[in-house]
């Protein structure tokens, strides 16, 4: 008799970049919930038949969240981020942390497993504080957590993706359930890297918007850099001030701000002029395929999505080992 699948449930669930590592883990998406309006559009585009709640995750009640296996949260990380405020749970977006445990607390059957994402800065900023605090939330709300069931991870190390984006997955394990805590991170990838070449397509010309005029002043600093750089066939980032080459067939770490200019956009070369990254090249660094993606989306809230997506592939990873996990427990 076949056993039945998992099943998930998402807070932050934003354009789905957890949900479809999930859904690729073997776990049925019972439910996602997000207040942007943006995400949420792109998300039914790629889970259809999955019951979207979009609203307020401080509006939500745990009653009414449907029983499932594991819940998974990609909470937000700006405030968390060596890059940001590193305001912490000061920051209200931050402090929007405690709705998992509130949720926890007021669900009539608690999830098994508990999955979140964020940056690796979470676990050392504050002198460590801020992971002291989700540490004892999660185990007031009655599971097993400690730093060995931390990931920290980077894209290009762990998957096939050639984007050097580095990320934090913590699991925590149901006490009532469990005897301990059983994660184990995933192991190492052994395969190789999709080569940059592979998804920048230079056989065409992009966008003709995407194109930075020649007398533009970043134009200029970005072909200064190139002449002095490895590869013109390297991806180039605008700073604030200066340009940056990431060298070694990488793609930087790809950010929400890269659809509103200035900084954090990544350029490149062809035969046409230096052009931003598409949304469809950006797409396939994170693991969507740009199909996936809503037409009636705007380009700039589009870039926006994808850059506060969690990976695909990095979630499929983290939510096979949970599966693993849950199934040995099943069987014992």
């Amino acid at each position: 008799m076949t056993a039945a699948p998992l099943t998930a449930g998402c807070l932050f669930s934003g354009m789905g970049g957890f949900a479809a590592g999930l859904a690729a883990a073997g776990f049925d998406i019972q439910w996602a919930n997000d207040n942007d309006p943006h995400a949420c559009a792109a998300f039914r585009r790629r889970f259809p038949n999955v019951q979207l709640i979009e609203q307020d995750v401080r509006t939500l009640a745990g009653e009414s969240l449907g029983q499932v296996d594991l819940l998974a949260a990609g909470f937000p990380c700006q405030s968390f981020s060596q890059a940001g405020s590193r305001l912490g749970f000061n920051d209200p977006r931050g402090g929007l942390f405690f709705e998992i445990p509130r949720l926890l607390g007021e669900m009539n059957a608690k999830p098994r497993v508990v999955l979140l994402e964020n940056v690796p800065h979470l676990m050392y900023g504050a002198d460590g504080a801020w992971f002291d605090t989700v540490r004892r939330e999660l185990r007031g709300a009655g599971y097993w957590f400690h730093e060995s069931a931390c990931w920290t991870v980077n894209v290009k190390d762990a998957t096939d993706l050639p984007q050097d984006r580095e990320r934090l997955f913590m699991a925590a394990a149901l006490r009532e359930y469990f005897a301990y805590n059983p994660f184990s991170p995933p192991l190492p990838r052994t395969n190789g890297r999709i080569h940059l070449d592979a998804i920048i397509d230079r056989s065409a010309p992009g966008d003709p918007a995407a194109y930075l005029p020649s007398d533009n002043r970043y134009y200029r600093m970005i072909e200064r850099t190139m002449d002095r750089g490895e590869s013109k066939r390297n991806i180039y980032q605008l700073r604030r001030s200066y340009v940056r080459e990431k060298k070694d067939g990488l793609c930087p770490t790809l950010t929400a701000n890269m659809g509103v200019g200035g900084h954090n956009v990544p350029f490149v070369r062809d035969q046409w002029g230096i052009r931003r990254l598409s949304v469809a090249e950006v797409a396939q660094f994170q693991g969507f395929e740009p199909a996936e993606l809503p037409a009636d989306v705007q380009e700039h809230e589009q870039y926006r999505l994808l850059g506060n997506a969690v990976c695909v592939k990095l979630a499929q990873l983290a939510a096979t080992a949970c599966a693993s996990a849950l199934h040995a427990e099943e069987r014992r």
